[in-house]
């Protein structure tokens, strides 16, 4: 039987324009579930990670640096984003525009993972 894979829970949800919106949550027995829509609506989409898939957020996650805040800048509208990595006290949460992940490739390696789940 295989080892389990340390999985911590993963939550990144983002608020764009014209209504649109994105959550995606990871739980840490590998299940997924995500939600995106915008006027319009849409079935979640939900299912269990491969193992790579698993091993592969498992191993981005711990890469993350401390979490740290990239605010819009003045005049951006939507597109802001949270991350939440973990429950309890070893909860992390990562609040950044949608633009600045050029400058922080480790956040940025973890979104593009999860974001091309299902």
């Amino acid at each position: 039987m295989p080892k389990p894979i340390p999985l911590p829970r993963i939550r990144y949800h983002v608020v764009g324009q014209d209504d649109y919106m994105l959550n995606i949550e990871v739980t840490e027995d590998g299940r997924f579930t995500i939600d995106a829509g915008d006027y319009t609506s849409h079935k979640p989409t939900a299912g269990t990670l491969e193992r790579a898939q698993a091993e592969a957020l498992a191993a981005l996650s711990a890469q993350l640096g401390p979490p740290r805040a990239h605010p819009a800048p003045a005049g951006a509208s939507g597109f802001v984003a949270e991350l939440t990595i973990g429950d309890g006290p070893t909860v992390h949460h990562y609040r950044f525009w949608e633009g600045a992940l050029d400058a922080e490739p480790d956040i940025r390696n973890l979104v593009r993972a999860l974001e091309v789940l299902g």
